[in-house]
């Protein structure tokens, strides 16, 4: 989980350690990496599955989830954004 952190070029030593099935990345801006930021990160730490965590929970990181999802798409990844008590298989 990369928790709440921006974009960092220390993401790309990971895949020297870990093949990753998915990641868990936040994705609501401001304080934290943003849509865009997380499709870098995930090509950093070479992971085309993400979770998406910290956004939409109070406006300043409020996202559109359909364009984050569809830009994620676009760029051959898959974004997942289960809501409050969810339970989602990755």
């Amino acid at each position: 989980m990369a928790g709440d952190t921006a974009l960092t070029m220390d993401m790309q030593l990971i895949p020297l350690w870990a093949k990753l099935k998915f990641a868990v990345m936040p994705i609501g801006g401001n304080y934290t990496m943003d849509p865009s930021d997380a499709i870098h990160a995930s090509d950093f730490v070479k992971c085309n599955k993400v979770v998406g965590v910290h956004y939409n929970t109070w406006p300043i990181i409020a996202i559109d989830t359909e364009k984050a999802i569809s830009d994620f798409a676009a760029a051959g990844k898959q974004l997942l954004l289960p809501g409050p008590g969810e339970t989602i298989e990755v």
